[in-house]
């Protein structure tokens, strides 16, 4: 489905639900081949600024929340679907909507609709299917080209070596990225490379809570220290700080209340015995004397430039990025977006 069609049906589905009517209209830098129109709320005169979006529920609200930040007030999100917990999700979180099979949250001016529960049409539950690219091991390979744009014209041996994905996974992971336009190829030798790398950064921060994350996370551990990122060193270990103590570390601007620690899975062992510590159950509740303990899925980048971390301890900007949007919380959100600029600069040099 096109974002445009994608559009046309929500818009039908909201009218038919509410009564209300929303149109597409267009500003003079917005024409009708534009998928970003704007769409009006005739009968309260709200004009909003629209983005569409796919596979909702597979997002994290911290990337949502993000992306619609940055959007011209008022903003609205369009969907595909909202199951009904992320209609909750994003009401809570303040993020107006509306889906192809009608429902919807609008808050402003006075006007305020929510409408969840409704299923998704069938023709669309029988023809939606995940993006290849952003499963586990495509993310895995996507990050490594968020890092290094330039690996994406290398060989895929140089790519695997990288990114620790198979020489398999590489050809229909770039094959997907390509039809989808984050990968365009120039000039008679068809040199590779990445054609939008903040659409692809904020596809990836999106989807990489839901897809790579849970496999990553090997458990919680209690510490004996009080500000556990002041004592354990884990550049030792071949590990790095992410999250809140990895941002901290790079941009000095959040003070780390919980600590995100990525590894090695067979240097796990000689950190608990090193700084003795004890794994808690996954009911506990994280406290700044817990640190959350997750596997390190990349190789490193031997030939290519820095990873990217101005401090030796601190996980690849990228990563730090996606964990402080999958938090959720507001105070981490603001420090995203700090990183965001940051890694929106590096991307638009390379």
């Amino acid at each position: 489905m096109s974002e445009a069609l994608l559009l046309d049906q929500a818009i039908t589905a909201f009218n038919r639900e509410t009564g209300l009517v929303l149109s597409k209209c267009w500003s003079n830098k917005r024409s009708p081949e534009d998928d970003d129109a704007a769409i009006q709320l005739h009968t309260h005169g709200i004009k909003y600024n629209v983005e569409t979006k796919r596979w909702v529920q597979q997002a994290s609200v911290g990337s949502l929340s993000a992306q619609y930040g940055r959007m011209p007030a008022p903003a609205l999100l369009v969907a595909d679907y909202v199951n009904p917990n992320m209609a909750d999700r994003l009401r809570d979180a303040g993020l107006q909507f509306i889906d192809t099979a009608g429902n919807a949250f609008l808050n402003e001016n006075n006007l305020f609709v929510f409408i969840k529960g409704n299923r998704a049409p069938t023709s669309q539950s029988s023809t939606r299917r995940t993006t290849r690219a952003f499963n586990a091991s495509g993310l895995k390979l996507i990050f490594s080209f968020l890092l290094e744009p330039g690996l994406v014209g290398e060989t895929y041996r140089t790519m695997a070596a990288v990114s620790g994905v198979s020489l398999g996974t590489i050809g229909w992971v770039l094959s997907d990225l390509q039809e989808k336009g984050y990968i365009q190829e120039l000039g008679k030798k068809h040199i590779k490379s990445l054609a939008t790398p903040i659409d692809l950064l904020d596809r990836w921060a999106e989807a990489y809570p839901e897809k790579l994350l849970p496999d990553l996370d090997l458990g919680l551990f209690k510490t004996q220290f009080q500000i556990p990122w002041k004592n354990i060193e884990p550049s030792v270990l071949e590990g790095c700080w992410g999250g809140e103590v990895g941002a901290s570390l790079l941009d000095h601007y959040l003070s780390p209340e919980q600590g995100t620690l990525y590894l090695p899975k067979d240097r796990v062992k000689e950190l608990v015995m090193n700084y003795r510590l004890q794994r808690v159950t996954k009911y506990t509740t994280a406290t700044p004397e817990t640190i959350r303990i997750c596997e390190k899925f990349w190789n490193g980048f031997p030939e290519m430039s820095d990873n990217h971390s101005k401090h030796f301890d601190a996980a690849p900007d990228v990563l730090i990025y996606a964990d402080l949007l999958a938090s959720g919380e507001p105070r981490n959100l603001e420090a995203a977006e700090r990183i965001y600029g940051q890694i929106k600069d590096r991307l638009q040099v390379d």
